[in-house]
């Protein structure tokens, strides 16, 4: 939920509107797996807890998206690639 929420500012401070997308994602994520996922599940002998394996792999693959799409940015801006 931090994580999600520091985005927000960040937003407008550098200008970009995908971190409002992020941020709220990563917040929605973090709430949703609250309300929804058991805490703990049992796979044969061994105990996983469920709430940081989904809010981090979710989360890696928010952040790794939103990592892409601005070198994807970065690269139109550049002129490296045609729009």
């Amino acid at each position: 939920m931090i994580v999600g929420v520091h985005f927000l500012p960040l937003a407008p401070l550098f200008q970009v509107r995908l971190y409002y997308f992020t941020g709220a994602l990563l917040c929605l994520l973090a709430i949703i797996t609250w309300l929804f996922v058991p805490a703990k599940i049992t796979l044969g002998e061994h105990q996983i807890n469920t709430f940081m394996s989904v809010v981090g792999f979710g989360s890696a693959l928010i952040l790794w998206g939103t990592g892409l799409a601005i070198w994807l940015m970065g690269r139109r801006l550049l002129g490296i690639i045609p729009k």
